[in-house]
């Protein structure tokens, strides 16, 4: 049996060591598409990244594959039916709901980008690094409390971030078209795009939410705070520059954005924009990768993946 592994797990040595107990592995991190292509035909088995695409042409040639095992809820990435069609049997984190709503990554990752929009962290800090300022006058931020937070897809890491902020004076507003409205806090679309002074996104990418948060969105708001943390493709990246310029938003913080690559993204409009501007906040999408969460997640992964070729 051999396993092909293209996260970084190496950190992780329970997860390592189960793996190596159970087969050969090959442990690549973040390769590039046309070297998994080259491989993938000698392997049983494969744990992949989320920023490599897993295409009917790559399946096709993946003769001994016979699982794959996603270590995220992600699975846009990809081909459902191709995998079927190939008898690759697929397993992610979204199988398991009692294991995801114990993860807590995404979602306090969330609220510290909303708290570094709002005490404005990264401009006080770089103030001090870069310049050896000590002004905090030009650095006045806002209280979270009081404020008006609007969550965009109420799932895992949706509720969980309503939990988070269940111990600020907030009011929380919800919206998901999956989800029975259980309360007052679930509004319609419109209202909570204009009610919010917050507003976070935490919903999959489908053909249904790619580009949903686009001009016609941001024009109906004024001077609220953005944050994105599900996948950089529901927002459409020239709509939020327009946006940001006009002050529809008064700042934003993405932990994703569109076309992400291993090889960086240096050239990406919203990049170029944030190195010019102080009101857009970029991260390399960390928000599922906190230690604590990926040693859970892994050795998830890693059994799902024995279990099913033990059956």
């Amino acid at each position: 049996m051999k396993i092909l592994v293209t996260v970084p797990i190496k950190e992780f040595p329970i997860a390592c060591k189960l793996l190596e107990n159970f087969a050969d592995i090959t442990y690549l991190e973040y390769p590039s598409y046309d070297k998994v292509k080259e491989i993938i035909n000698n392997y049983d088995c494969y744990i992949p990244n989320a920023r490599t695409n897993i295409d009917e042409n790559l399946l096709k040639v993946a003769t001994k594959l016979k699982v794959i095992s996603m270590p995220s809820m992600g699975i846009n990435h990809i081909d459902v039916e191709a995998c079927k069609k190939y008898n690759v049997r697929l397993h992610c984190l979204a199988d398991d709901k009692e294991f995801i709503k114990n993860i807590y990554s995404t979602s306090e990752y969330t609220l510290g980008l909303i708290l570094s929009l709002l005490k404005k962290y990264p401009s006080s800090s770089n103030s001090v690094l870069k310049n050896g300022n000590w002004q905090a006058t030009e650095f006045r931020g806002y209280d979270l409390q009081g404020k008006t937070i609007g969550i965009i897809g109420h799932g895992n890491v949706g509720s969980q971030l309503g939990k988070l902020l269940s111990s600020f004076n907030v009011k929380v507003l919800k919206n998901d078209p999956y989800i029975d409205q259980l309360d007052d806090t679930y509004v319609d679309f419109d209202t909570l795009i204009k009610q919010s002074d917050i507003i976070t996104m935490h919903v999959p990418l489908t053909d249904e939410t790619k580009g949903m948060i686009n001009i016609n969105v941001f024009n109906k708001m004024k001077n609220k705070y953005f944050i994105n943390a599900s996948r950089g493709e529901v927002v459409n990246d020239n709509d939020l520059i327009e946006a940001l310029e006009n002050k529809n938003v008064k700042a934003a913080a993405l932990d994703v954005i569109s076309n992400e690559t291993p090889n960086g993204v240096d050239n990406h409009i919203l990049v170029k924009y944030a190195r010019k501007n102080s009101n857009l906040l970029i991260t390399p999408h960390c928000g599922g990768s906190s230690k604590d969460g990926l040693k859970q997640i892994f050795k998830y992964s890693v059994n799902k993946l024995i279990n099913s070729l033990n059956k």
